[in-house]
C-alpha cells in the first residue's frame, strides 16, 4: 500500500511513522507551506490567556509566556503548547467551533486579554464567535500558509501509474489545493482507486466532488489521533479484503 501525506512538512513525522509501522509505503508531498512570522512584542504585552487553534502558531519564542493559560484547538496543538513549557492547558476536541463553547464556559480564565495566535488562513471564525458571546479577543497572525503550485514529479508519476492507494487531507484548504492540483494534470488521472483519508465533513466539502467520484473516509473526531486511527481501520480492511 502507498499512502501520500499532505500536511506540512514540520507536522508531518507522526501521521508518517504510524503508517509506515503498518507496513505501508509513504510519500510526503506538503501541499501548505507554513511560514512564521514575526510577532512584536507588543503584541502580545499584557496578554492574560493565549488561544492557539493550530500547532503551527505556537513556538519557543513563547517561552516568556508559559505562565499563562493556554486554550489549545486539540490534543496535538496541546502536546506542542507542554512540549515548549505550557502547564495550564485547556484542550478543546479538534476544531474552532468546538472550541468556542469551552472558552466561552471558562471566561473567567481567559482574563481581560485573551490573545488568539491564528493563521493568515482560519476554517472557522473564532474570534467572530467569540464577539458574538461578549468575549473580545485581540488576533494575532502567527504564521502565514501558502499554498503549493504543481504536485512533486514522484507523485504526479505514482497518480499516472495507479500505484497510490490513498492520500491524507487534514484541512479544507489542503483538499482544496489536492483537487486544483490533480484536476490540472495532463493527461487527466483516474482517482477511483485512491481512497482520501479526511479529518472532517468540511474537507470533504472542500474537495468539490461529491463522494460517488472516488472513495472518501472520515475521522471520527477531527484530530491527529483519530486520523491515524482511520489510517489503521483502512489497513485492517485491506488486510480483510
Amino acid at each position: 500500500m502507498h499512502v501520500i501525506v499532505t500536511r506540512p512538512a514540520g507536522d508531518a513525522e507522526p501521521l508518517k511513522s504510524s503508517i509506515e509501522a503498518l507496513g505501508w509505503r509513504v510519500t510526503l508531498a506538503p501541499l501548505i507551506d507554513i511560514v512564521p512570522n514575526d510577532i512584536p512584542a507588543d503584541a502580545l504585552r499584557d496578554a492574560t490567556s493565549l488561544i492557539a487553534t493550530s500547532r503551527s502558531a505556537l513556538t519557543p519564542a513563547l517561552g516568556a509566556l508559559i505562565d499563562l493559560p493556554l486554550f489549545a484547538v486539540g490534543p496535538g496543538t496541546g502536546a506542542v503548547a507542554r512540549s515548549i513549557g505550557f502547564t495550564k492547558v485547556v484542550e478543546g476536541p479538534g476544531t474552532g467551533s468546538e472550541l468556542v463553547p469551552i472558552l466561552t464556559s471558562r471566561r473567567a480564565g481567559l482574563g481581560e486579554r485573551p490573545v488568539y495566535l491564528r493563521g493568515d488562513v482560519v476554517a472557522f471564525d473564532v474570534e467572530g464567535a467569540l464577539g458574538e458571546a461578549g468575549i473580545k479577543v485581540k488576533a494575532v497572525n502567527a504564521y502565514r500558509s501558502v499554498a503549493a503550485e504543481a504536485l512533486d514529479k514522484p507523485v504526479i508519476d505514482a497518480l499516472q501509474n495507479g500505484d497510490i492507494n490513498a492520500v491524507t487531507l487534514m484541512s479544507p484548504r489542503t483538499a482544496k489545493t489536492w483537487a486544483r492540483l490533480v484536476g490540472a494534470l495532463s493527461p487527466p488521472v483516474q482517482l477511483s482507486g485512491v481512497t482520501h483519508l479526511c479529518l472532517s465533513d468540511r474537507v470533504v466539502e472542500a474537495l468539490g466532488r461529491s463522494e460517488k467520484d472516488f472513495k472518501v473516509r472520515v475521522a471520527l473526531h477531527p484530530n491527529l489521533e483519530e486520523m491515524i486511527a482511520l489510517v489503521k481501520r483502512l489497513a485492517a480492511n485491506s488486510k480483510a479484503e
